[in-house]
């Protein structure tokens, strides 16, 4: 079990395939633990990582590998895996592989200020603002979207807050360049796709896997330690 887990020492990698949890070196994989066509967000994938989360807290409170690949997902399941990193005690290398796309780049804005966010130098990275389907009575539907509305501009705010903070391309500017900045790109392309080196660039990361800092794991986890 789990608990039993937990208080062992060692075991191998494949005791926790499908929890997507490897205990001795406190790694954590987002992903749903099941065969899926594509690697989305969703309740399952956010149970088990909060699981996973308060074993590896409980534990001790050194820092936490986060390996995520994702196309995006539910929202809310994603501000529950955000909501869990802001408020752990423990900081975190959080790693991007992959696809990073829609929700998946607003997760990564988590460990800002307690840790590092790193993107393999192939992840592909997607920020737009959704897409929803509505559907109801006529106040059921404008009362989702007043909601959607505000789901928006709290994605808004993240990645901003992110951009501004670290973005090299917004270093000297005023607060809140960085979130006209980004309603810019998406009301002309909709979907704005960037590589790992202008992630970096737009702040949304900390380093690029093989930058100097950022050439192992290792270097990474102690200088969050």
């Amino acid at each position: 079990s789990i608990v039993e887990m937990s208080n062992r020492k060692s075991y191998s990698i494949a005791d926790t395939q499908d929890t997507c949890l490897i205990l001795n070196s406190r790694e954590v994989f987002l992903r749903s633990g099941t065969s899926q066509e594509e690697p989305t967000i969703n309740h399952h994938v956010s149970e088990i990582f909060l699981m996973n989360l308060r074993i590896l807290e409980q534990d001790s409170k050194a820092p936490i590998v986060v390996h995520q690949q994702t196309v995006g997902g539910d929202w809310h399941s994603g501000m529950a895996i955000y909501d869990a990193i802001k408020s752990s005690p423990c900081n975190f290398v959080f790693i991007c592989h992959g696809i990073c796309a829609s929700m998946g780049a607003i997760i990564a804005q988590a460990p800002l200020n307690k840790g590092i966010r790193i993107s393999m130098p192939n992840c592909e990275w997607l920020i737009h603002e959704g897409s929803c389907a509505v559907d109801g009575t006529y106040k059921q539907m404008f009362s989702l979207y007043e909601f959607e509305k505000k789901m928006m501009d709290k994605s808004y705010d993240i990645l901003s807050m992110s951009g501004h903070k670290t973005g090299e391309y917004f270093q000297g500017s005023k607060e809140g360049a960085a979130k006209r900045f980004i309603k810019r790109q998406l009301n002309t392309k909709e979907d704005w796709w960037l590589s790992a080196e202008e992630a970096k660039y737009y702040g949304f990361i900390d380093g690029v896997w093989g930058d100097k800092g950022f050439e192992s794991l290792e270097k990474m986890i102690k200088h969050v330690s």
